[in-house]
């Protein structure tokens, strides 16, 4: 695989950076993470750290040469990390309710697959223009799909912080999840927190893009987000790969299907091929203790193989 990535955060106008950004690398993948911690709730920069992390040792530590089912992988990770999360919140001393957004995305033998949580953002860009962004789980955005706000409306609305989901909180949450999308050469993917995109339009952020330096290009980005924003501005974080390889041969490994996945639905595709999974009860976020020391033991990794495994009985014979 032929590709830039990099990655840059800054604190902006805020007195502590929240936010967390990452990636890692395998032969034929690369991993993406970002993570907003809420500023609202105490240890947002915990649950940021503790997504980011997840998301990344999971991938560097999956046996498999190929993950089989990207988007099973991503929410296992994500649901994982907001376990962990509520745990850590109530180990601290006093308890404490640490929250975060986040959006990961999986580049894979030239396909991309991502999923998101609140409203930090993954953009496409394609010959240098703006072709897709996720949605926020927002009520402005809501507002927006509805046709009742334009984008530009949606950065002065007086409810555009209200989050509908994030990692951490009493509600489980539910992921939205990319389509399988074919890399183009010179496709951009950016995984981004909300101050970048509250600073700068899809077109603007285009236009930095185009640098040859993928490097000097972000940093270049990041910091006239700032400028923009001043007093207002802030933490702002990205990671952006461009594909610089020719257009994949290898075939589509789960089709082009938007979906919206949850723990609930995760055991329910299991239920009558993973017994450990589908004897455990559902897991009341706010009460950790409920999981069971079979399930305790059993690593994420583990978790994701068996899905895995299970899925391909389903896959055509070549």
């Amino acid at each position: 695989m032929k590709y830039q990535i990099t990655q840059f955060s800054l604190r902006g106008a805020r007195p502590v950076n929240e936010d967390r950004v990452g990636y890692a690398e395998r032969d034929n993948a690369v991993i993406m993470a970002v993570a907003d911690g809420l500023g609202g709730h105490r240890g947002g920069e915990v649950a940021a750290e503790i997504l980011v992390q997840t998301l990344l040792h999971t991938f560097q530590t999956l046996r498999h040469p190929v993950v089989q089912r990207p988007s099973v992988f991503l929410a296992l990770g994500i649901l994982q990390a907001h376990h962990a999360i509520i745990a850590r919140g109530q180990d601290s001393q006093p308890p404490i309710e640490p929250r975060t957004t986040c959006v990961a995305c999986l580049v894979q033998n030239g396909y991309a697959y991502w999923a998101h949580v609140g409203d930090s953002r993954l953009y496409l860009f394609r010959q240098n223009r703006f072709l897709l962004r996720t949605q926020d789980h927002t009520t402005i955005e809501e507002l927006h799909q509805g046709g009742l706000l334009t984008e530009k409306e949606m950065l002065d609305h007086p409810q555009k912080s209200h989050l509908l989901n994030c990692l951490g909180a009493a509600t489980t949450p539910t992921m939205s999840m990319g389509e399988e999308t074919l890399l183009q050469p010179g496709d951009t993917l950016l995984a981004c927190t909300d101050g970048l995109w509250e600073a700068l339009t899809p077109e603007e952020i285009a236009r930095y893009l185009k640098t040859a330096a993928l490097d000097e290009a972000v940093e270049e980005m990041l910091l006239a987000a700032q400028k923009k924003k001043r007093q207002a501005c802030d933490n702002v974080s990205a990671v952006c790969l461009r594909w610089e390889d020719a257009v994949t041969r290898s075939p589509p490994l789960q089709g082009n299907a938007v979906a919206q996945i949850n723990e609930a639905m995760l055991r329910e595709e299991a239920r009558h091929h993973l017994p450990h999974v589908a004897k455990m009860p559902p897991r009341k976020s706010t009460v950790a203790s409920e999981e069971t020391a079979d399930d305790k033991n059993k690593p994420l990794e583990s978790r994701i193989q068996e899905l895995e495994d299970f899925l391909k009985k389903f896959e055509p014979k070549v």
